[in-house]
């Protein structure tokens, strides 16, 4: 399914894009300041915090799973197929950052989105780094599961530390500078640059990783963001529960 990309100030300008998809307990405490909460709550940004919460708990499981590899051995594969699925999922939700959010927050706020964009470049090569390392053929020695525990807690560290530096600046920023209606086409074009048959497996991957009442905050904010087609709100919370529509 295609949609038509939105401009900053309304919804419908040019080019095609397909759509798209935790913070715990917005707890997105993790480490999101206070008055970020609150400013979110009531913004299309707070789409963002739960992205962040997701990505969080994800690495947090990675983490843990590798050490548990590193110390008891075992069967890598369902590790492996972890892998594989958040670096996808990351992947796009970086592009998502370089293509939407940062070029239309630099013409307002200049010298700070480039910061970030390079960031995702060095994560790039610590996802490499990490998949070298998997498709080697060491599997079954200790120092390579040793090392994948390393590798995956520095990728973890790195994405923590990028992921908190947005949240003290450029989520503010984005409150501060665009409108709600701005923020929400802002939020929408992010979502539209997600292939659909990622966003089949983002969505769930997403809710999956908040509380109930996180769940009932995110569909509010969804139903800010997605434009008010009926049919394309069902297509994307159907998507949220793990259901398709064909």
């Amino acid at each position: 399914m295609a949609t038509p990309f939105s401009s900053i100030d309304g919804r419908g300008a040019g080019g095609v894009a397909v759509m798209a998809g935790p913070v715990n307990p917005i707890d997105p405490s993790a480490p999101s300041k206070t008055c970020l909460k609150i400013s979110a709550l009531k913004s299309p940004i707070l789409i963002f915090l739960f992205f962040h919460k997701a990505i969080r708990s994800e690495l947090d499981g990675l983490h843990r799973a590798a050490i548990a590899f590193a110390t008891t051995g075992g069967d890598i594969k369902p590790l492996l197929e972890r892998y594989h699925l958040f670096r996808s999922i990351y992947k796009h939700h970086c592009n998502a950052e370089d293509e939407v959010i940062f070029p239309a927050l630099d013409i307002r706020v200049k010298n700070v989105a480039r910061t970030y964009s390079l960031e995702h470049e060095g994560e790039s090569v610590l996802f490499d780094q990490l998949f070298e390392l998997l498709n080697s053929s060491m599997q079954n020695e200790e120092s390579y599961r040793r090392e994948l525990a390393s590798r995956t807690g520095a990728l973890q560290t790195s994405i923590d530390q990028h992921m908190s530096k947005e949240e003290e600046q450029v989520f503010p920023l984005l409150i501060e500078k665009f409108s709600l209606e701005e923020q929400a086409s802002l939020a929408w074009q992010f979502l539209c640059s997600i292939p659909v048959n990622m966003m089949t497996e983002f969505l769930p991957w997403l809710s999956s990783s908040i509380s109930s009442d996180e769940h009932q905050d995110m569909h509010k904010c969804l139903s800010k963001i997605i434009p008010e087609e009926k049919l394309l709100q069902q297509v994307i919370f159907s998507w949220m529960k793990g259901g398709k529509i064909v």
